[in-house]
């Protein structure tokens, strides 16, 4: 290929290529390009009247050539202006960073396909340190987020996310601001409740009175951070907060029954957690024999009828057209779960008439932004499962930030 072809490919502009070398190294072809600049400027008064000198040599991975690696080795000249009398060392204009060992185009790359693959492949693709992988993409992230506009945000979802399992109790967890109207994410801080939105609060301070409603869970803790700070909001708890709230209902009386039969019971309860947890329409035919029979077992009737209120409340959600249905079949259910023996529904039941405001609200402001939630939690959990280097709270700010619909920048 020509250099002139590279420098459109690679964005090096300004640069001839002195020679080319190729070599193998374990694994890969290496392309070697040896430049130099075309001319010498002072980088301070941009006086071209310069002495240029030797410095160092600086070697940049640029985007692959075919299945060749490409390698720029550039010359680092020390630039001493005769006008201005400044000495300073040359930059190297397509370097993707200060210190960078490769080129802004492959840092650019990077970038773009980090939202659906790890690090650890990428690094291994352009043969490149997982380090250097994980740099570009931060750097990137961070120029892409410096500022946000808060200006037009009408809409909010909150929500409290489990990462940290070896932390301490209070660190866990990471609190994250949604624009639930497509804009992406406002604000991740780490820890959870009223603490943890100080620097929300900050920011949207300004434009607070534009809120006009927060979509979250039960949390008594953001319930009295709305009427505080956003008292004209409508405060909506969607769909998911509470089916969620009623999964962690059947899990915990799954695991109540388990503690109380034989062990080769507990094993067959275990087994079928998700047979629980799932919707009752996406189970497959296989799935749903083993539902029946889990909920044949003596010992499995209080699991049984757990499931059978979760999936009434699903059923409410779907078939309820508007407030005043929702409001007639919630407070049915509420009544009923709280004359329940069952100690898992007496307390969902609890739960549910505190928030009942906020549960009916989903249908008074139109359904809220349901998919929104769910579509971000699981994004989220994606990009946890692909979390190999997660071991500072900055970088997984800044992954979580680009998890927003219109946030991906496409090649």
């Amino acid at each position: 290929m020509a250099f002139k072809e590279l420098e459109f490919t690679q964005s090096v502009w300004h640069y001839q290529a002195l020679k080319r070398k190729f070599w193998q190294e374990t694994g890969f072809r290496v392309l070697g390009l040896y430049l130099q600049a075309t001319d010498a400027q002072c980088p301070k008064c941009k006086s071209r009247d310069v002495a240029a000198y030797a410095h160092r040599v600086r070697t940049l991975v640029g985007l692959p050539n075919g299945k060749c690696q490409v390698r720029f080795i550039v010359p680092v000249r020390k630039i001493v202006c005769r006008a201005c009398h400044a000495a300073t060392y040359e930059r190297v204009p397509f370097a993707a960073y200060k210190n960078a060992r490769i080129t802004r185009a492959l840092a650019k790359k990077l970038l773009n396909r980090a939202a659906v693959t790890s690090m650890k492949s990428l690094a291994e693709e352009y043969h490149i340190a997982w380090r250097t992988v994980r740099d570009a993409i931060e750097d990137g992230l961070r120029k892409r987020y410096r500022k946000r506009d808060y200006s037009k945000v009408v809409n909010i979802g909150i929500d409290e996310l489990y990462v940290f399992r070896h932390e301490r109790p209070n660190r866990r967890f990471i609190t994250t601001v949604r624009d639930q109207d497509g804009e992406g994410v406002l604000e991740v801080a780490r820890g959870k409740g009223v603490v943890a939105l100080k620097r929300f609060e900050r920011k949207i301070g300004p434009y607070k009175d534009n809120i006009k409603s927060i979509s979250m869970d039960m949390s008594s803790s953001f319930n009295l951070w709305a009427e505080t700070f956003l008292p004209n909001a409508v405060r909506i708890i969607d769909r998911f907060h509470v089916i969620k709230a009623l999964n962690d209902r059947v899990d915990k009386a799954r695991r109540r029954v388990m503690a109380m039969v034989d062990e080769k019971t507990a094993r067959k309860i275990k087994g079928n957690r998700y047979v629980f947890l799932k919707n009752r329409e996406q189970l497959t035919p296989k799935e749903e024999r083993k539902l029946r029979q889990a909920t044949k077992i003596k010992e499995c009737s209080i699991l049984a009828e757990v499931h059978l209120y979760k999936e009434r409340m699903r059923s409410i959600y779907n078939g309820a057209k508007n407030y005043f249905d929702a409001s007639l079949l919630l407070d049915e259910w509420i009544r009923d779960a709280s004359t329940s023996d069952i100690s898992e529904l007496k307390s969902a039941a609890k739960t549910f008439l505190r928030n009942r405001d906020g549960i009916l609200a989903y249908w008074s402001s139109g359904g809220g932004n349901n998919a929104a939630t769910e579509g971000f939690n699981r994004k989220t959990r994606g990009l946890l499962e692909m979390s190999y280097g997660f071991h500072e709270f900055k970088f997984l700010r800044l992954r979580i930030f680009d998890l927003g619909e219109k946030n991906s920048i496409k090649d």
